[in-house]
């Protein structure tokens, strides 16, 4: 396992969760939020990415619930540097939303991540996405700037803003502050 946190644990990936993963990417939330809703994830181009973080060591992790070691959702981060300095930040959560598990999961994987020698961490958000923008910036995320209509959805241009987090600016969370 990567880390532990009160409800939760990550553990790396496997070629075998890219039937869940697909499934939680297609959900028409996080499509509409994350990934756009012009974009089809399936299985094989899931097994694919997910065979390409593994064999490149991008971090990346399914989180799981401690009582059932039900996956409910996924985090992974690109390196953007060879030293492992700098990295940008994707997440989701499959249908285990509101109660504090996305909070919990970055929480605990920053507070792993930042111990090593990772000085940075982005994150782009869409403009619209008003939950994962307060959700990144209750851990300390800083809007470094907009991308101004650099996203494209229903006929209308949106923009993404870029996020970024110093290790000295991570705020972390008490065990009860879900």
């Amino acid at each position: 396992m990567f880390c532990v946190s009160e409800n939760l644990y990550l553990r790396d990936v496997k070629l075998s969760d890219s039937s869940i993963v697909a499934k939680w990417k297609n959900d028409p939330l996080i499509r509409e939020l994350s990934i756009g809703l012009d974009t089809k994830i399936t299985n094989e181009n899931q097994e694919s990415d997910i065979k390409k973080s593994i064999e490149s060591k991008q971090p990346y992790y399914i989180i799981s619930l401690k009582d059932s070691d039900r996956p409910i959702g996924y985090i992974r981060l690109n390196w953007m540097d060879n030293s492992e300095r700098f990295g940008w930040l994707r997440f989701g959560l499959g249908e285990e939303r509101g109660k504090g598990y996305s909070k919990e999961a970055l929480s605990s994987f920053l507070q792993k991540v930042f111990s090593n020698d990772t000085h940075r961490i982005d994150a782009e958000v869409y403009a619209f996405n008003k939950i994962s923008l307060n959700l990144l910036k209750s851990l300390g995320f800083i809007h470094e700037g907009t991308r101004r209509n650099a996203y494209y959805t229903k006929g209308s241009f949106f923009d993404v803003y870029t996020l970024g987090l110093l290790k000295g600016e991570f705020n972390y969370i008490k065990r009860d502050d879900k």
